[in-house]
């Protein structure tokens, strides 16, 4: 696909904070699909709805978003060598599915990675992690309220749950677990506490 082309379609993820009334809290939008069974846990904390699977092309180049009421940052970055590597570091389809609370979100999401294991995907991430120098993005990006990461998520340790390695990370949306099960990597994040994610991935590889 030209590149041009591929800068002019829809951005088809959107993450917007958001302040209205008392509710405060994440909104995501993404093509929705009927929830993967296999993403269900086992585990969910109190007070959170599944309300949609949804599934998004490995290849998607950009994502969208703004923050805060008034909208004043805004940024368009290529999220290839950042988000989607993250949740897709072979480049396939990504499902997932979306539960909310009053002000936080859960994403589950799973991309096929075969043979893939966990040290393959912490090298895919330190690969795609921009030097100070090369940032393409610098130019796209309007930081009119408060600087913005290098960064979106920072590897904070590894663990081992039920004998499976588990990468912690912590960015901007709160903490990302990542793990393989089978043929798949598994992420979990959310801003919900490191202990209530570790409690959803441990339901997980129950699965």
């Amino acid at each position: 696909m030209d590149t041009k082309l591929k800068f002019t379609l829809p951005i088809l993820i959107l993450f917007v904070i958001f302040l209205a009334g008392c509710d405060t809290g994440l909104k995501f939008d993404a093509p929705e699909i009927d929830p993967p069974s296999d993403l269900i846990p086992g585990y969910v904390p109190e007070g959170f709805e599944l309300i949609t699977g949804f599934q998004i092309p490995g290849d998607v180049t950009l994502y969208e978003f703004t923050l805060g009421d008034t909208g004043e940052l805004v940024g368009r970055l290529k999220a290839g060598d950042r988000f989607f590597d993250l949740k897709s570091p072979a480049g396939n389809i990504v499902q997932g599915v979306y539960y909310k609370s009053k002000q936080n979100l859960i994403l589950v999401t799973k991309s096929y990675f075969p043979d893939g294991t966990l040290d393959d995907w912490l090298a895919v991430y330190e690969e795609s992690q921009p030097k100070p120098c090369d940032c393409e993005c610098a130019g796209l990006v309007r930081l009119d309220t408060m600087p913005f990461p290098i960064r979106f998520e920072e590897l904070q340790e590894v663990r081992t749950i039920d004998g499976t390695r588990v990468a912690i990370l912590t960015g901007s949306l709160g903490w990302t677990t990542a793990f393989v099960r089978g043929d798949y990597l598994l992420t979990v994040e959310s801003a919900i506490s490191l202990e209530e994610n570790l409690k959803i991935v441990a339901s997980l590889l129950k699965y």
